[in-house]
């Protein structure tokens, strides 16, 4: 009986060492983790630059890797997704993945040797970091702020310029939802075209 008691103090004291991690630690932990991320993308992109067919697959793991997807549908869907049958959140979830990659693997073809300059972070609720960055163009350009909203190591937003990717998403897949009556297949047919 008494070791069941230690046993559990250690378990107790563990769990609690873990939950008081340092903010300041895991904002170093998100910016080494954007730093990582950003050169990643810019090797992928450097190495599918002739490539347009590779780039696809390898912008796709890059995606699942780093990216929480399944947050981010959620979040895009908004208050549709309790509406939606578990058949309707698979297929939707399935389509919303498809549709970020492609389109961002396509807007990825303009890259022409910018890079990825990390500026600092903060907390973001009690769960998210926001690490601030700057993609700077070898031309010298403006450079374009993009900060990334990042949880337990994966991304779960981009705001380029003050405009969250996500809120942006959610608004446009509402209006969709709405203009077709209120039903999420207006939405899966959208996104299937």
């Amino acid at each position: 009986m008494r070791f069941l008691s230690i046993l559990a103090l250690i378990l107790c004291l563990s769990l609690s060492a873990q939950a008081q991690v340092d903010p300041a630690l895991e904002g170093v932990q998100a910016e080494q983790f954007v730093k990582k991320l950003s050169n990643e993308a810019i090797d992928v992109l450097s190495a599918t630059k002739d490539d347009p067919e590779a780039r696809r697959p390898a912008f796709q793991e890059l995606l699942n890797k780093n990216f929480d997807m399944d947050m981010i549908a959620r979040f895009a869907l908004g208050r549709y997704w309790s509406v939606a049958t578990p058949e309707e959140q698979k297929r939707y979830t399935q389509l919303f993945k498809k549709m970020v990659v492609d389109v961002y693997a396509k807007r990825f073809e303009e890259y022409s040797d910018q890079t990825v300059k990390v500026l600092g972070n903060k907390p973001a609720g009690r769960k998210d970091v926001i690490v601030n960055s700057q993609i700077v163009s070898a031309s010298g350009g403006a450079p374009i702020s993009v900060d990334w909203r990042v949880r337990k190591g994966r991304v779960i937003d981009v705001i380029v310029e003050g405009v969250s990717m996500s809120v942006t998403q959610r608004s446009e897949f509402a209006s969709i939802i709405q203009r077709g009556g209120g039903e999420i297949s207006a939405l899966l047919e959208h996104l299937e075209q």
